[in-house]
């Protein structure tokens, strides 16, 4: 007979894997409701939520997958991973997490006024190459190589292809008004 004392305690769900599954899940679920809401919309109009909805399932079902796959194939990385939250770290120094949230929220502010005075196709380059150098700790030719593929996708998908309207720029507007 075996002795009970002696059999190994079954596995309990790790709190932090049902979470951030969960967390997967519903951004799926958000995502999936995003592409529904713009499937009658005419193309200009849907293009670019459709393509972010696409990324978005598709990012987050490869996030799932990996931290399952971790979880039951016993390999939990000592790394982080690509959507950890700095700020969600307990035992980091309080002012850096605050340094770092404050950081993240300015550059989101950032981003909607730079769209709003220089326009999309220079904002969105600049935010991402910011994002990328600061939070990603990329290099910055890999930044600029990343930041110029915004702009062709931007250029090639949006303006060509799509025929987007863009808003007018406020500070061309106010240059304009000097000329």
């Amino acid at each position: 007979m075996s002795d009970p004392a002696r059999q190994p305690a079954p596995r309990r769900l790790d709190p932090a894997l049902v979470v951030e599954a969960l967390l997967c899940l519903s951004l799926i679920v958000i995502f999936a409701l995003m592409y529904a809401e713009t499937y009658e919309w005419e193309i200009e109009a849907g293009l670019f939520p459709r393509v972010i909805a696409g990324l978005g399932v598709l990012s987050a079902a490869a996030y799932l997958i990996q931290i399952v796959w971790q979880r039951v194939s016993g390999r939990g990385g000592a790394g982080g991973r690509i959507l950890d939250i700095a700020w969600a770290k307990v035992d980091g120094d309080a002012r850096e997490i605050k340094r770092t949230a404050l950081g993240v929220i300015a550059w989101a502010l950032a981003f909607w006024a730079g769209i709003w005075l220089l326009g999309f196709h220079i904002a969105a380059p600049v935010y991402l190459y910011g994002q990328l150098v600061i939070y990603g700790a990329v290099r910055k030719w890999i930044a600029a190589l990343a930041a110029g593929g915004c702009l062709a996708v931007i250029i090639l998908v949006y303006d060509r292809l799509a025929e987007t309207t863009w808003n007018d720029p406020l500070l061309f507007d106010i240059l304009a008004g000097f000329s």
